[in-house]
């Protein structure tokens, strides 16, 4: 049997580059634009912010964070190697305990994941069967899939991400980056 080559030995197609995407949910008195600049300097210019949304499907971040939640979503214009998920996750930890409470807890949470033309993909540190390990902590959450034509939410998908209006503007989303990569590859994406 002739032995497999590990892949610095053998040439490989690299997987696509990926649009770095942020859900947030933070609480009344948070200026989520102070949060938005931070990040900016080190993940590069945003490029789409959603309107805000009132946070209302779950009451799980209430304990740690209060009532009266908002969610917002937010993509980013650079786009990155799909291995910089773990880090992207550690980043958003660490700029979460920037705007904690004097007292402990919260005040923002940021999901970072990836906008790829085929699906949606965030980054948890908690372990699930359909949660594959990463690396340093955090598991990939494919939380929806495109296909006939539009992204679906998958059994375990977040109640809010699998709402209508929120695959909606994700579809918008992806529209939106066909459009660019056409325009810059002269090219067609379906």
């Amino acid at each position: 049997m002739k032995p497999v080559r590990a892949p610095e030995e053998e040439k490989y197609d690299p997987p696509p580059l990926a649009k770095i995407f942020c859900g947030f949910i933070y609480v009344p008195d948070l200026n989520l634009a102070e949060v938005l600049r931070v990040l900016v300097e080190m993940w590069g210019p945003v490029e789409f912010i959603s309107r805000r949304i009132p946070f209302d499907y779950t009451r799980y971040y209430e304990k740690e964070m209060g009532p009266s939640l908002s969610r917002k979503f937010v993509t980013f214009q650079n786009e990155v190697d799909q291995e910089s998920l773990p880090r992207l996750k550690w980043d958003a930890k660490r700029v979460e305990g920037l705007f904690e409470r004097s007292s402990g807890g919260r005040r923002v949470n940021i999901d970072p994941g990836f906008l790829l033309l085929e699906r949606l993909v965030l980054a948890t540190t908690k372990p699930f069967s359909h949660r594959p390990y990463l690396a340093k902590g955090i598991y990939a959450d494919v939380t929806l899939v495109y296909k006939q034509k539009s992204y679906r939410p998958l059994d375990w998908t977040y109640p809010d991400y699998g709402a209508p209006d929120t695959v909606s503007m994700m579809n918008r989303l992806r529209e939106h980056d066909c459009l660019r990569r056409r325009a810059s590859k002269g090219g067609w994406i379906e």
